[in-house]
């Protein structure tokens, strides 16, 4: 009961900039119960558990509810959506590496600490890398798949899309960070 007490603690006595962090573990866990409720899978039990599994992440980022979170989301996709693709999967993994980033930045700074622009920026920058290569892999596993009866062209075009503009918004930010090194 004291550990839950030390969580609940830190909880309250976060900063500002660390509650965001830590609330972003919510929106994505929004995200994935969005993504698996449009791809047909799971029902409100499964929905309203993955959103109460992301606010646990909230008050304990840096235990297993990051884990326990990440096998609940494989398995409710895993057991919920028929077929083995699904345009929505892309949401979803992406919200999954929202959660995740979000549980990983919160654990690694104290609670009572301001999250440094510095670390914010690193972490925004390896979070585009994943989100990016995670387009590569949904095409490429609607590629092997034959998804063509997925939701027709659109989805791979806004994929794609969405890959190219986050290549350009990780080429700026590379940009802009080499320029500010002396």
């Amino acid at each position: 009961m004291g550990e839950l007490r030390e969580h609940w603690v830190n909880l309250r006595t976060a900063t500002p900039s660390h509650r965001r962090v830590r609330l972003l573990a919510v929106l994505g866990a929004l995200g994935y119960a969005a993504s698996l409720a449009v791809a047909g899978g799971g029902g409100p039990v499964a929905w309203i558990g993955t959103v109460l599994l992301g606010a646990l992440i909230v008050v304990q980022p840096n235990g297993i509810m990051p884990g326990f979170f990440l096998v609940w989301a494989v398995a409710g996709w895993w057991a919920g959506v028929p077929g083995p693709w699904h345009w929505a999967l892309l949401p979803a993994a992406w919200s999954v590496l929202v959660v995740h980033a979000s549980a990983a930045l919160a654990a690694s700074v104290p609670p009572q600490a301001t999250v440094p622009a510095s670390v914010l920026r690193l972490y925004a920058g390896r979070v585009g890398i994943v989100a990016m290569v995670t387009v590569v892999v949904w095409g490429l596993a609607a590629l092997v798949t034959g998804a063509g009866d997925g939701g027709g062209a659109l989805p791979s075009v806004v994929g794609l899309a969405l890959l190219a503009l986050s290549l350009v918004g990780y080429v700026r930010l590379r940009e802009r960070q080499r320029q500010t090194r002396p």
